[in-house]
């Protein structure tokens, strides 16, 4: 395990051709009350716009803002991996490059899980419209989250996740859909504690033609992770699938 940085926490930000939501990010991520952190912001070499122009120009603002590139087309998961493969922090943090923080994330998060001595954690969002002119209502979280918890709903917005990379050593996440689920999925079922903070604290933005817009791929891949990399027989795959889908109506009935 390579030497990490007691708390410090790595923000690990995949981008795509999305220069025009940058700003709002980084800003976010600039006007945390908690300072130590470093945003590895990762571009593939197939990205068209001028991500890296913008970041490299934040960078010789901020030396806390870091490019990190990834070949051409080798995926979400491949470049969140190389991330933290690199990331020098404690804590290991999530922010797409469209969405964003609100200013006391960090410092209410860390203290949670000192405070309950958990090793990954989430919080609470609102879903925000793409040009931010509505918010949504607010996506709780529950207190405690563990392995069975996740079976039936995945309460853990990836923006929202953090986790300590000291108890878990170096993860990855694996090619395929819905790998950020797979990954809590794996460190909850080793055992570690998992917690959710019910504040108020990130925002998801809704981008046209995402790749969270089609709900029947979606439960067609949520059915793959319960059966095959779950495991689970059909019956209880079938039980869990069921659950996902009143608990999914619940929390997106509305705005």
């Amino acid at each position: 395990m390579k030497n990490l940085k007691p708390g410090l926490v790595s923000i690990v930000s995949p981008g795509y051709n999305s220069a025009r939501f940058y700003p709002d990010v980084i800003e976010s991520v600039r006007a945390q009350t908690y300072a130590d952190w470093e945003l590895l912001v990762v571009i593939d070499e197939g990205t068209k716009d001028n991500t890296a122009e913008l970041i490299n120009g934040w960078n010789a603002k901020d030396p806390r803002i870091k490019l990190v590139r990834v070949p051409q087309g080798r995926g979400l998961a491949l470049a969140r991996n190389y991330a933290m493969s690199v990331a020098e922090g404690q804590y290991i943090a999530f922010l797409d490059s469209d969405d964003m923080w609100m200013p006391k994330k960090l410092e209410s998060q860390l203290a949670f899980m000192k405070k309950n001595n958990l090793t990954i954690s989430c919080t609470s969002f609102r879903r925000v419209s793409e040009d931010l002119s509505k918010t949504g209502h607010l996506i709780p979280v529950p207190n405690e989250i563990t392995y069975e918890t996740l079976l039936v709903n995945n309460v853990m917005g990836c923006l929202t996740v953090m986790f300590d990379q000291r108890a878990t050593g170096l993860q990855k996440f694996q090619e395929t859909k819905h790998e950020d689920y797979l990954l809590w999925l794996s460190i909850l079922k080793k055992g570690h504690q998992g917690g959710g903070l019910n504040e108020d604290l990130a925002r998801y933005r809704i981008v046209k033609n995402s790749r969270s817009a089609n709900k029947l791929e979606m439960i067609a891949f949520r059915w793959k992770i319960l059966t095959e990399h779950q495991g689970l027989s059909a019956v209880d795959a079938a039980k869990y699938l069921m659950l996902y889908g009143i608990t999914s109506l619940r929390k997106y009935a509305r705005f």
